[in-house]
């Protein structure tokens, strides 16, 4: 839901004509209004895998990439997707402390280039799981706060924005799961959308 990368701003240069200096850079523009993607997928892995009983400190790192998007209200007319990393550090990889984990504060690029990235924070998350069992986590948790900065961050600096993701396994798995010898070292992200702004 780190969070990650610098934008990469393009050269502009003519296809006739003379030759534009080098110096010349695309305009980077900070998107007003929001922004809403309604395909998110990528992967969620834990570094150890989490188990029942674990005790070693864990790196979750979620990496997403979201498309159809589409803009509202915004100076930007056109976002065609976005990409996302965050590193989640626990103390413990303790399956049943996954929901006490803070949601660290992270940046996501936009394509096209020209978009500013987007840097959000939520106060935490919660599980839910979709009409066929799956199970996934919506930002920010029931009663919690976001807040964004850059693009997409509205008015109220991205107080409504949140974001909801979906796994490849229903809970009984995930138990199964974390009840292994292997515990659980990757999930695969399935679905979801997300709004900022």
């Amino acid at each position: 839901m780190g969070l990650l990368t610098a934008l990469l701003v393009l050269a502009v240069a003519p296809l006739v004509g003379p030759a534009t200096p080098s110096s010349a850079k695309a305009r980077v523009v900070v998107a007003t209004g929001s922004v809403t993607c309604t395909t998110i997928t990528g992967t969620v892995t834990f570094s150890p895998p989490v188990r029942h009983v674990g005790t070693r400190p864990e790196t979750q790192t979620v990496s997403i990439r979201a498309s159809h998007c589409r803009t509202s209200k915004s100076n930007v007319a056109r976002v065609t997707g976005g990409r996302l990393v965050a590193a989640i550090h626990r103390p413990s990889n303790n399956c049943s402390d996954l929901l006490v984990a803070e949601s660290p504060k992270s940046t996501g690029t936009w394509t096209p280039s020209s978009v500013h990235s987007t840097t959000a924070s939520f106060s935490g998350f919660s599980f839910v799981t979709n009409g066929v069992g799956d199970i996934g986590f919506t930002l920010p948790n029931a009663g919690g706060k976001a807040r964004v900065t850059g693009s997409f961050a509205g008015k109220d600096h991205g107080a409504r924005s949140h974001a909801t993701v979906y796994l490849n396994m229903t809970a009984h798995q995930f138990v199964a799961g974390c009840l292994s010898a292997a515990g659980v070292a990757r999930e695969v992200i399935i679905g979801g959308s997300a709004t900022f702004g």
